[in-house]
């Protein structure tokens, strides 16, 4: 399914990010399933080679009323985060306005400091097997105007399809989008699109047959097709189109007071009430508890999946009485809100070849079992501060040697120093 997911992010890629803008413009479309009055509003802002996209639902007149009756939409919908392509960086903002938050995605991570890679985890990517994709245009003849611009009427083709021998094969899947297109953009002015398309795991060689732009399709229909059979059918029209000068900050990395975060999860994760006086929370039944922070892993961080490990200790705060909180980025620190902060610096990771076999093999067979065929030694230091995040309460080194993973030896160790050092929190 996470392949089906990229392969459908790179053909919206194709279909949405042609070339780049010689002018500023905005672009409002409605899109709705056939038959429904539900839809989606999509608002594109470009300038130069940057694109800000905002996404948000529109709904029927009975709907709406419903959602006011509830107060809102009740915390039913999820945030839909706001995209901001920035080419000539080469990376990808996400914004939430909800809890002004952002993220940055890079093209290229393996540019990046180290400490900012240690919070990826390990991002190994093995390429087995081939995506072949395919897209042409079928001109009609037939043009006409439209907001002042030169339309045709195209029929757009693009198709995707995996080799048997892929990691994740999935059905050809066909894409047809047929309409009336404007161009919107210069072609001798392209915006890169060789971006790695995952972060990680196994995934095949993309092999492209032809590739082909027809511009921005201003009213039409969109049919989906998996192995030849009909998914659905999608109607487009346009709202708005103007050529307006756009604000520059709509295509910049916003400014204090918003706040970086390290993953998509973290932004789109609705925000706790965190205690500000860095005394109390109050958990489930009412009972007060004491909120602690933990930190991102500092030193080889990158080794193991920290996201886990984070999780493991937050487990371990939550069975002494105490509330755990996974910070979304160093700035959830200022201010002193946590009774303590805890940190975790991996020294040193090693992992046996007949470990790493034995983790391959697990995930494959999906038997947990088969990641104890090998040894594996974490040395780590876990720190406990004081509410600054810099005073330090107490630290303890702890080292474990287990049959099994790199990430079961880091729990292990942490085993170790985790009961004395929350005890010093309570």
């Amino acid at each position: 399914m996470n392949f089906m997911r990229q392969k459908f992010t790179l053909l919206l890629t194709l279909l949405l990010l042609s070339t780049s803008i010689f002018a500023d413009w905005k672009l409002s479309q409605k899109t709705k399933q056939a038959g429904s009055d539900v839809g989606m509003i999509t608002t594109t802002y470009h300038k130069g080679v940057r694109t800000r996209t905002e996404m948000k639902m529109d709904l029927d007149p009975e709907t709406q009323k419903m959602m006011q009756q509830m107060g809102g939409m009740g915390g039913m919908m999820p945030e839909m985060p706001i995209t901001i392509q920035q080419c000539d960086l080469k990376q990808d903002v996400f914004l939430s306005e909800m809890n002004k938050q952002f993220y940055i995605d890079y093209y290229d991570w393996s540019s990046l400091p180290p400490a900012k890679l240690a919070r990826r985890g390990n991002q190994k990517i093995t390429v087995k097997g081939t995506m072949t994709i395919d897209n042409w245009i079928e001109d009609s003849g037939k043009r006409q105007k439209m907001f002042g611009l030169d339309a045709r009427w195209l029929k757009f083709t693009t198709t995707m399809e995996t080799s048997a021998d892929a990691c994740d094969p999935s059905p050809p899947i066909k894409m047809e989008q047929e309409g009336w297109f404007v161009k919107l953009s210069l072609d001798a002015e392209t915006c890169p699109t060789d971006r790695p398309t995952a972060k990680g795991g196994c995934i095949p060689k993309v092999i492209y047959k032809r590739i082909a732009y027809p511009g921005v399709m201003i009213t039409g229909t969109t049919k989906t097709y998996q192995s030849g059979k009909l998914l659905g059918t999608s109607q487009i029209e346009t709202i708005d189109l103007s050529k307006a000068t756009l604000d520059q900050a709509l295509f910049d990395v916003p400014k204090d007071p918003w706040v970086e975060v390290e993953s998509m999860e973290a932004l789109t994760k609705k925000r706790r009430n965190i205690d500000t006086t860095a005394k109390t929370v109050f958990g489930d039944g009412g009972k007060a508890q004491k909120t602690i922070a933990i930190d991102f892993f500092s030193g080889s961080a990158n080794k193991i999946d920290q996201e886990a490990a984070r999780n493991y200790i937050s487990s371990k705060a939550s069975a002494a009485g105490l509330s755990g909180y996974l910070i979304t980025s160093s700035a959830d620190l200022a201010g002193g809100r946590f009774a303590n902060v805890i940190g975790v610096e991996i020294k040193k990771i090693k992992e046996s070849g007949a470990a790493k076999i034995g983790g391959l093999f697990g995930k494959i067979t999906g038997n947990s079992d088969g990641a104890k065929a090998g040894t594996s030694t974490a040395n780590i230091i876990v720190t406990l501060y004081a509410s600054d995040g810099k005073t330090v309460v107490a630290s303890s080194p702890a080292t474990a040697e287990v049959k099994g993973s790199s990430d079961d030896a880091v729990r292990a160790a942490i085993d170790q120093v985790i009961g004395a050092l929350l005890a010093k929190a309570k």
